[in-house]
């Protein structure tokens, strides 16, 4: 940003001795100054009228300005509105750099945005997915939970009752049920 600045401040310095030389010039070559001349003129005309409808005079013949102040008068308007032109490309550049750095900004923002947002949405079936992990969790533990339910009331009548000299349960729980359940398999005390 501090080069661009310099650099216009650069081009506003030599476009003063570049408008210096354009009067110069009008002063030698004949085009030129006829150039110069015809604008002075109509520079000259135009000022007149204006000034005259802003003051409120009537409308008059407005005399041309002679060869020489024409000249002069024209060489200073081509060498102003080359410094004026100078400017003004100085000013639409800082316009056209500034908005494309804003419109750099704004594409890094608009990544990142969609980064975040990517992320976001990963972060949300990951969720997802652990949320239906734990509701299997649980209902594996409420199974665990039942399981050990019923094999802690099964040992609770096995140790409070005892068993015979033959090894056998009494009659509340049959061995079959017991053989079932040292075999792995889910007993429900409940419906015995």
């Amino acid at each position: 940003m501090s080069s661009f600045k310099i650099a216009s401040l650069l081009f506003r310095t030599l476009s003063k001795p570049v408008a210096n030389a354009l009067k110069q010039q009008a002063k030698s070559h004949d085009i030129f100054r006829s150039l110069c001349i015809n604008v002075a003129q109509l520079a000259h005309r135009t000022e007149m009228n204006w000034k005259m409808k802003v003051l409120g005079y009537k409308k008059e013949k407005i005399r041309p300005l002679n060869d020489a102040r024409a000249v002069d008068a024209g060489a200073n308007f081509l060498g102003e509105a080359f410094i004026f032109s100078v400017a003004v490309s100085l000013i639409l550049a800082e316009q056209v750099r500034s908005r494309g750095q804003a419109k750099r900004q704004r594409n890094a923002v608009d990544e990142r945005l969609d980064t975040l947002e990517k992320q976001v949405s990963q972060y949300r079936e990951e969720l997802d997915r652990l949320e239906e992990e734990r509701a299997i969790l649980r209902t594996e533990v409420d199974s665990l939970s039942s399981e050990y339910a019923t094999t802690s009331t099964i040992l609770m009548q096995i140790i409070g009752h005892g068993m015979d000299k033959h090894g056998r349960v009494p009659p509340k729980i049959d061995q079959q049920t017991v053989d079932r359940f040292l075999d792995g398999e889910r007993v429900d005390i409940d419906n015995l």
